[in-house]
């Protein structure tokens, strides 16, 4: 793993805040950066391989769109963690996932079109797997700006 220099700093800190919506975003972050187009995307290629980005891309406001979600919390054996999650992520609605100490050992967010797509896609997971999922429907949303300056 590469250590991550002053420009790639820059340039993490560019693609959080400021991230350019046009065609070419890369050229122009590195037009801000005095860099060139090449460069900007090599860099972040390697900061994305080497674990620094998990993805670039849009966080759209779901309620704007219609959408609903609820939070859920589960506990998972070892011997099918790996096989639950991956079957979990492939719903494009799952918008977090992660693994936590405790009895309820995974937690995700996950979002559709109504509550009772939610609650058939949940159910068919507590039929395959022989789960328990539990549902922690919003009550007021608290939204914090996640950035990370480097």
């Amino acid at each position: 793993m590469v250590v991550v220099d002053e420009i790639d700093k820059k340039i993490l800190n560019t693609i959080q805040e400021e991230f350019p919506l046009a065609g070419r975003p890369f050229a122009e972050i590195g037009k801000a950066l005095q860099l060139e187009e090449k460069e900007v995307l090599e860099r972040v290629r390697r900061l994305k391989n080497d674990g620094y980005i998990r993805r670039i891309g849009p966080i759209l406001e779901r309620k704007k769109l219609r959408y609903v979600s609820t939070l859920c919390g589960v506990k998972v054996d070892e011997d099918i963690m790996l096989t639950f999650v991956n079957e979990l992520n492939r719903h494009n609605g799952v918008t977090h996932n992660y693994e936590r100490d405790g009895e309820l050992n995974l937690w995700f967010t996950i979002a559709a079109r109504s509550m009772e797509d939610i609650q058939g896609y949940l159910a068919g997971l507590e039929e395959k797997y022989s789960l328990k999922i539990y549902r922690f429907p919003e009550k007021k949303v608290f939204k914090i700006k996640t950035y990370f300056p480097l």
